[in-house]
C-alpha cells in the first residue's frame, strides 16, 4: 500500500470527528495551506496521532477533505471505487427484485452510498454523472467505464453545475461523456405516467426522481377540486394528481417556459384533461391569488432550493414562510397542502415549525398527515444527516 501525505487535524474544530463525518472544512485542518495537487489522496490524523481515515483533498474548496474511509487498513484504489459503485448499484437491484423495476433511478447517491461527490442517474438508456465535488474526478473514465460494463448505454452525459465549479475549482460542464444522444426527449414511465425527458434543457440530472414516491402519496390523498401546482416543473405531482383525480381542475404554475413546454409534451403524452399551466414567478403568483380571494382544494408546493449554506438559512425560511403562509390562505376548509423543501440546511423540525408559524398567523389548524424524504435510492449516511435534504409534508388545512 503506497505511503499517503498525512494531513493532521484540529480535534477541537474539526466537524468530521463527530462521527466521521465526510467533510473535513479547512478550518479542520491544523495547516490548510499544504502544497499538495486537488486529488491528493491523504491520511487524516489526530495531533496524537490517532488515524481518523483516509481521504481526497482539495485545496481550492472549503470542504478540504472528503472522508472516505473510517481506517487506514484498505487502499483508496480503483478497486475500492468499484466494490463501492458495485454495493449501490446492488442496493438497488435488492429493492426492485422485491417491489418492481424502474426505468429511472438513481444508481448512486453521493454521500449516502458512500462516494462523496458524485451522483449517477439512470434514465432508460441514458446515464447522467453529476460531480459536486472535484475529489473523484481523476476517476471519472473508470467510472464511465463501469456504466458502460454494467448498463451498455446508448449515452453518458456530465454534468459539474456552475455553483459546484465554484466551489471546487473546477469547469461547469454539461456534455456528452461517451456515446449517442438521444435525438429527442427520452420517454420514462413513474407510477404509471409516462414522462419525457429532455437531458439537453433540464435541471439537474434531468428529472427530480426523488420525489417519485411522495408523488404518489400525495395523489392518493387529493380529492375532488380545484388544484394549484407551484413550481410545477414538467408536471409530475400535475400529472399523478390528474391520473388520480381525472375531474379536477388544476393549474400549473412555473417560472420557467421550458420547463411548462415539458409539462404540457406530459400531458399530451399521456392523454390526460387539460391543466392550466401558468408562467410566472411563484411568490407573486400566489400574493395575486390571495387578492382575488381564489380558492383550491389543494395546493402543493416544491420550490427550488432556497439555502445552500448556514448563512442563508435565515433568508430561507422567511421564503418558505411566505410561500405557506399564502397557500394557506387560498386552501378551503379541509384543504391539502403539500409543501416540499429540498434545501438540506433547513431542518424537517424547522421546516415544520414555519407551518406552526403559518398556523398561529392564519388561526387555522394544520395536521401532518405524512412526513416524508427521498425515494429508497436516495439513502442517507448516518454520519451526514445534512444529506438528508428533502422534506414533503402532506398537511390537512381546517
Amino acid at each position: 500500500m503506497p505511503d499517503y501525505p498525512q494531513i493532521f487535524l484540529n480535534a477541537k474544530r474539526s466537524h468530521a470527528l463527530d462521527g466521521f463525518h465526510p467533510w473535513i472544512l479547512d478550518r479542520s485542518v491544523i495547516d490548510p495551506t499544504l502544497p499538495l495537487p486537488p486529488g491528493t489522496i491523504v491520511d487524516c490524523l489526530l495531533p496524537s496521532g490517532a488515524s481518523l481515515g483516509r481521504g481526497i483533498y482539495n485545496p481550492n474548496s472549503r470542504i478540504r477533505i472528503r472522508l472516505y474511509q473510517k481506517t487506514l487498513a484498505e487502499d483508496l484504489d480503483e478497486a475500492w471505487l468499484l466494490r463501492q459503485l458495485e454495493r449501490a448499484c446492488n442496493l438497488r437491484n435488492f429493492w426492485m427484485s422485491r417491489n418492481h423495476n424502474l426505468d429511472a433511478l438513481r444508481l448512486v447517491n453521493s454521500e449516502g452510498d458512500g462516494l462523496s461527490g458524485v451522483i449517477i442517474d439512470r434514465f432508460g438508456d441514458c446515464v447522467v454523472i453529476q460531480l459536486t465535488a472535484y475529489a473523484l474526478l481523476p476517476w471519472l473514465d473508470l467510472i464511465a467505464d463501469w456504466i458502460e460494463s454494467k448498463f451498455a448505454p446508448q449515452a453518458i452525459f456530465l454534468r459539474i453545475d456552475a455553483a459546484t465549479a465554484k466551489q471546487e475549482g473546477l469547469e461547469s460542464k454539461d456534455e456528452l461523456l461517451r456515446g449517442i444522444p438521444p435525438t429527442g426527449p427520452l420517454q420514462i414511465v413513474e407510477n404509471s405516467v409516462k414522462l419525457a425527458i429532455d437531458l439537453s434543457a433540464s435541471q439537474k440530472t434531468g428529472y427530480y426522481l426523488d420525489q417519485r414516491a411522495n408523488r404518489a402519496a400525495a395523489a392518493r390523498w387529493i380529492e375532488a377540486g380545484p388544484l394549484l401546482d407551484v413550481c410545477c416543473y414538467v408536471g409530475g405531482f400535475s400529472l399523478a394528481a390528474r391520473q388520480w383525480t381525472p375531474a379536477t381542475e388544476i393549474t400549473a404554475v412555473d417560472s420557467s417556459l421550458r420547463a411548462l413546454e415539458g409539462a404540457e409534451r406530459n400531458l399530451q403524452l399521456n392523454g390526460f384533461p387539460a391543466i392550466d399551466f401558468v408562467q410566472a414567478d411563484c411568490f407573486d403568483y400566489l400574493e395575486h391569488l390571495v387578492s382575488e380571494n381564489a380558492q383550491f382544494q389543494t395546493v402543493i408546493l416544491d420550490p427550488p432550493r432556497m439555502a445552500s449554506h448556514r448563512g442563508q438559512v435565515a433568508a430561507a425560511i422567511r421564503a418558505y414562510h411566505r410561500l405557506n403562509l399564502n397557500a394557506v390562505r387560498i386552501l378551503s376548509p379541509g384543504g391539502l397542502l403539500v409543501t416540499c423543501s429540498c434545501s438540506g440546511r433547513v431542518s424537517r423540525e424547522d421546516f415544520a415549525g414555519l407551518l406552526g408559524a403559518v398556523s398561529r398567523k392564519t388561526k387555522r389548524r394544520l395536521q401532518i398527515l405524512e412526513s416524508r424524504s427521498a425515494d429508497f435510492d436516495h439513502p442517507v449516511d448516518t454520519t451526514c444527516l445534512e444529506s438528508e435534504y428533502l422534506k414533503c409534508l402532506i398537511c390537512r388545512v381546517e
